[in-house]
């Protein structure tokens, strides 16, 4: 427990890179998941091909080796970013061609009854996806999206491999100082990640009671 009450000001100064990768993380696939979905979904073929085969390249990657892969292509294209930023394109890009499959399925679950009803009725094609698909469709992307951005909480620790000094590094850190507790500390770094990740999935859970009313 010594180890845990010596260092905790340490260790938990690299939440902050933790929560900063998370943040911009979840919203950077967010948004970067709608567009993609948005190809998969378009009707114009090379379109579709071009989001389908950029999805397929990055899932085939372990996000080891692609956020090895980022940081090392943004130095040979000549860009001179910090690890932190490597590592946020990374998180980004890997885990928005999930995103945009969990957002296209979403938008596929939805009634085509429902989206014939709305246009019969008058509502133009944007406001019938705003309306009208994608309440339902997030309803439905909620358990899939929620799951995936707590995973993308826990995999903000592989950035370390690149030198950023987020929570997990930090633990490593103070563990290969003191040498004798590393089961203190490593459930000190677990007992941290469920509060985090409980955090997220009370949030998400809330939101789904709420949108089922």
């Amino acid at each position: 427990m010594s180890a845990i009450l010596n260092n905790w000001e340490y260790m938990l100064a690299g939440l902050r890179y933790t929560f900063a990768l998370a943040l911009v993380g979840i919203v950077g696939s967010f948004l970067l998941g709608c567009i993609l979905a948005t190809l998969r979904l378009s009707p114009y073929l090379p379109a579709r091909l071009v989001a389908k085969v950029f999805i397929e390249l990055v899932r085939s990657v372990p996000l080891l080796l692609f956020i090895f892969f980022t940081y090392f292509l943004m130095t040979e294209l000549g860009y001179n970013v910090s690890a932190f930023v490597s590592g946020c394109i990374a998180l980004v890009v890997f885990t928005s061609v999930y995103v945009a499959e969990i957002i296209r399925s979403g938008i596929l679950g939805v009634h085509p009854g429902h989206v014939e009803a709305a246009r019969a009725s008058g509502l133009s094609y944007l406001q019938t996806t705003l309306h009208v698909v994608l309440p339902q469709a997030i309803r439905r992307m909620m358990p899939s999206l929620s799951s995936e951005f707590i995973m993308l909480i826990k995999e903000t620790s592989l950035v370390s491999v690149i030198g950023v000094q987020e929570f997990y590094t930090r633990v490593s850190i103070t563990n290969s100082r003191v040498l004798v507790h590393p089961f203190e500390l490593l459930m000190f770094a677990a007992v941290v990640y469920f509060c985090i990740c409980f955090a997220l999935s009370f949030v998400a859970r809330k939101y789904e009671l709420r949108s089922d009313i």
